[in-house]
C-alpha cells in the first residue's frame, strides 16, 4: 500500500531547499534512506519534473533505490519554486507552488503512480482544491479523497 503524507504550507525557497526538506521529513517518518535527497537532485537535472500545467505543478521522483516504505509525499509551497520543465529545453521553467513528491520501490508501481497523478493534475480538480485548502486538516482530506 503507498502512504500518502502531507507537508501544508512550507517555507522552501528552492527546490533543493524542497527536496532537502522532504527528504527530512520521509526519513523521519521512516520511509526513505538518506541518500534519497542525493538521487532526487540528480534525477531532476537529468530529467527535469516540472509539468507546464495551469497552474504548474512539479512530481519529483527518483528510482526506488533508496525507498524503504511507498509514499507519494503532497507539498503546497507558500510561494512559487522554479523548476525546470519536464521535456523542455534548458531555459523553460514552471513555477509550482503545489509538489508531489514520489518515494516509490517498484517501477511498475512508480510507473503507474506517476500516470495515475499526470491524470489527475490535467483533470484540474485535485489541484484546484489543494489551493484551496486553508489548513493542514483540509489538504489532508482533499488528498485523501481526490488522490
Amino acid at each position: 500500500m503507498i502512504k500518502k503524507e502531507c507537508l501544508f504550507d512550507t517555507s522552501f525557497t528552492t527546490k533543493e531547499e524542497l527536496f532537502k526538506g522532504a527528504t527530512e521529513f520521509l526519513i523521519h517518518n521512516g520511509n526513505v534512506s538518506n541518500e534519497f535527497e542525493k538521487a532526487l537532485n540528480i534525477r531532476e537535472k537529468q530529467f527535469p519534473t516540472g509539468l507546464p500545467t495551469v497552474p504548474s505543478v512539479a512530481i519529483p521522483h527518483t528510482d526506488g533505490t533508496f525507498v524503504i516504505n511507498d509514499t507519494i509525499l503532497c507539498i503546497v509551497n507558500k510561494t512559487e519554486l522554479v523548476f525546470n520543465e519536464m521535456g523542455g529545453d534548458e531555459e523553460d521553467t514552471v513555477f509550482p507552488r503545489v509538489i508531489f513528491m514520489l518515494a516509490l520501490s517498484e517501477g511498475e508501481v512508480h510507473l503507474d503512480q506517476l500516470q495515475n497523478l499526470v491524470t489527475k493534475i490535467q483533470e484540474g480538480v485535485l489541484i484546484e482544491k489543494v489551493l484551496k485548502a486553508k489548513n493542514s486538516a483540509e489538504f489532508e482530506s482533499v488528498v485523501n479523497t481526490y488522490l
